[in-house]
């Protein structure tokens, strides 16, 4: 049986109304928590399912293609980001990517209403630092050129020329390898491998989803300011129906 607890006002990150914790129904206030929570309960019915209620509003980014150049192995992308309210706040905006991009020595095309298009080409992004997740500095020292690339099965084959590094560049072996290309050969500090587009394209869709998530509230769901003043009107505690309940819970993303 499902007990929401309430933020009674404003406190730090979390706004009046948030439902900051779902717990079983009859668990006692601890410490402070009759000075800063509401409780409403649903005495009628099990806990399960309810813990959706619990969550932060956190959104993500991600990308359809909106066109190809099959010659140079290219396409233009669209990045956009999910879980964005009807007043349109968490919407993607330039300063939340163009760093980002720029990184993967992607080309920005165009900046819309939560959409920014560019073009992304897989020889240029297997260049890019964050490809490999090494610093620029060791990145920029590699002197990468493009052998041949294979339009039907999307494979690369890439030389990477070490000289420049000081040391043994044997660790590249390794982090080629992890990256899922394989090593063709390795001779005087010059590497030679093959990756394919799709190894590149997912590398990016993880990157992307993970660097650039972002919270936008701290709680998700919560109930009007009102009814928490009625709550606390009735002493900090109400009883309701399933129905009741669903009735007072608000999405901020309908907001």
């Amino acid at each position: 049986m499902p007990q929401l607890l309430i933020m009674k006002q404003d406190r730090g990150s979390h706004k009046k109304g948030d439902i900051v914790e779902v717990r079983a129904c009859n668990t006692p206030f601890g410490g402070l928590e009759v000075d800063a929570f509401v409780l409403v309960e649903i005495p009628t019915i099990p806990i399960v399912g309810w813990d959706q209620f619990n969550g932060d509003w956190k959104r993500s980014l991600d990308y359809r293609v909106v066109g190809r150049d099959l010659s140079q192995d290219g396409f233009r992308l669209r990045v956009f980001a999910d879980k964005v309210s009807v007043s349109r706040l968490g919407k993607i905006t330039k300063k939340d990517v163009e760093k980002f991009l720029t990184s993967w020595k992607a080309s920005i095309v165009s900046f819309g209403d939560n959409s920014v298009t560019f073009d992304f080409r897989i020889y240029n992004a297997v260049t890019a630092y964050p490809f490999w997740e090494l610093e620029p500095a060791r990145i920029d020292a590699i002197s990468f050129s493009e052998i041949s690339y294979d339009r039907i099965s999307g494979v690369h084959r890439i030389q990477a020329d070490c000289s420049a590094l000081l040391n043994n560049p044997t660790y590249i072996e390794r982090y080629v390898a992890g990256k899922g290309a394989t090593i063709i050969s390795h001779e005087n500090k010059v590497l030679v491998f093959e990756i394919m587009r799709a190894t590149v394209l997912a590398a990016f869709k993880r990157d992307i989803q993970q660097k650039t998530e972002k919270t936008i509230a701290r709680r998700r769901y919560y109930i009007d300011a009102s009814v928490v003043d009625y709550i606390v009107s009735q002493g900090g505690k109400m009883l309701v129906t399933e129905a009741q309940a669903i009735s007072y819970i608000k999405d901020k993303l309908n907001d």
